[in-house]
């Protein structure tokens, strides 16, 4: 399987995809809802795909944290790769808290959206896409600047 190695830069993107367009299906379906009133239906698809698209990212987040903790012996033993790779892995573990929240927070609580806290929930929302968007800018600039997981 050496082949396949390394294994992380291989699974990073579909996570990354998926948490963002579910964020924003999410946020759309509201718009739509609140837009109009009489077509809940609509509005209801949206958030559902977006629920949907956020249970692939976490899981995809959860396997493309798995493959990294493995993949990390293979870097460059340098403090500052060590110290990058230390602060991805906390926002990695971060990211997969904040996504698993605003997985649970909506199944738990049926009217979410339509509630005075919607609004805790987006900012939730808003936090778990800075997370994705950190995460990928600390990945390239591990690969980028610093060559991690290129041959």
């Amino acid at each position: 399987m050496e082949f396949l190695s390394p294994f992380h830069p291989r699974l990073v993107h579909f996570p990354i995809a998926l948490s963002l367009v579910g964020i924003f299906f999410i946020l759309a379906g509201w718009f739509l809802s609140v837009r109009r009133r009489g077509d809940q239906a609509d509005a209801d698809r949206w958030q559902s795909y977006g629920r949907l698209s956020l249970i692939l990212g976490w899981l995809g987040v959860l396997a493309a944290g798995a493959s990294g903790l493995l993949d990390q012996s293979h870097a460059p033993d340098t403090i500052e790769v060590r110290q990058l790779i230390n602060q991805h892995i906390g926002a990695g573990l971060a990211l997969l808290v904040v996504l698993g929240l605003a997985i649970y927070w909506p199944i738990k609580n049926k009217i979410l959206l339509s509630s005075g806290r919607r609004w805790l929930y987006f900012a939730l929302l808003l936090v778990a896409a800075a997370l994705v968007l950190l995460e990928a800018w600390l990945g390239g600039k591990l690969v980028y600047g610093f060559g991690v997981g290129v041959h």
